[in-house]
C-alpha cells in the first residue's frame, strides 16, 4: 500500500509489478516511454489554458517515434462537470520511398472534450472523459483527411491523503466507420510535488480487440505546473 514514508524508488517498484499483467499477455513486447511536461494558467474560477509538449520513444528506447504539441482551453461548468477544446500539432516518424530516408511527417489533431467526476466512497473517485477526435496529415494536395475517433476513457482513482493518489483507467477507441480498434491499459501514481507542481507515473499498453498480441509496453511520465 502506498503510504505517507512511500520512497520514489519504492512507488518504482510498486509499478514495475503492477506491469506484470501486462507483460505476461504480450509475446516478448518492445518498451518505450511517452515524456511530457505542460502548463496550466487559470482564468478566473471556470476557464482555464494548457500548453503540452510530449516525446514518444518506442523500440526499446531506440527511436523517436513522434513530436507533438498542443494547446486547449477548458470551462468548468458545474462541481463535476467539464468541457474542453484542443489543437494538437505531431510530428510522426515515417519513411520515404523515394528518398529511402526517414522523415517526420505533419499530422494536425482538433478535438473536444466533455468530462465528469465524482467520489464514491472514502477516497475513491471516479472520472469519465468522452472525447470526439478529427486527425489531418500534410500532403502534396495541402490537408487530407487521416482518421477520426470517438473515445470513451473510464478512470478510478484513491485519494490516500497523502502526495501519491494510484488510478487505473480503459481508453476505448472507437473509430468512425470502423468500430472499436483498441482499448488503452493504464495503471499509475499522481504524485504532489509542490502546491502548483505535479508528477504523473503510469505504464500501459495498447490492447487490440481483434485477439491479436500485445506488441508494445509503455511508461509515462508527465510534469505539470499551474500557474496561478
Amino acid at each position: 500500500m502506498i503510504t505517507t514514508k512511500t520512497t520514489i524508488p519504492q512507488l518504482v517498484l510498486i509499478l514495475s509489478v503492477s506491469l506484470l499483467p501486462l507483460t505476461v499477455c504480450a509475446q516478448t513486447p518492445t518498451l518505450g516511454v511517452w515524456a511530457g511536461a505542460g502548463v496550466e494558467k487559470k482564468l478566473g474560477k471556470s476557464f482555464s489554458v494548457e500548453l503540452n509538449g510530449q516525446m514518444r520513444v518506442s523500440d526499446n528506447f531506440s527511436i523517436t517515434r513522434a513530436y507533438l504539441g498542443e494547446v486547449g482551453v477548458g470551462y468548468r461548468l458545474t462541481k463535476h462537470w467539464k468541457i474542453g477544446a484542443f489543437y494538437r500539432y505531431t510530428g510522426r516518424r515515417k519513411f520515404n520511398k523515394e528518398t529511402l530516408d526517414y522523415y517526420y511527417r505533419p499530422y494536425h489533431r482538433f478535438y473536444g472534450e466533455l468530462s465528469y467526476d465524482h467520489k464514491l466512497w472514502r477516497g475513491l473517485k471516479a472520472d469519465y472523459r468522452l472525447r470526439y477526435q478529427d486527425q489531418f496529415k500534410d500532403d502534396t494536395e495541402g490537408l487530407v483527411a487521416d482518421k477520426s475517433y470517438i473515445r470513451n476513457k473510464f478512470e478510478l482513482s484513491y485519494d490516500f491523503k497523502t502526495r501519491f493518489t494510484p488510478f487505473a483507467s480503459a481508453d476505448i477507441f472507437y473509430r468512425i466507420g470502423t468500430g472499436i480498434d483498441q482499448v488503452r491499459s493504464k495503471i499509475g501514481v499522481d504524485i504532489d510535488l509542490t502546491k502548483r507542481q505535479s508528477l504523473s507515473v503510469s505504464v500501459f499498453t495498447d490492447v487490440p480487440v481483434n485477439a491479436e498480441p500485445i506488441t508494445e509496453v509503455f511508461g509515462n511520465v508527465g510534469y505539470k505546473f499551474k500557474i496561478k
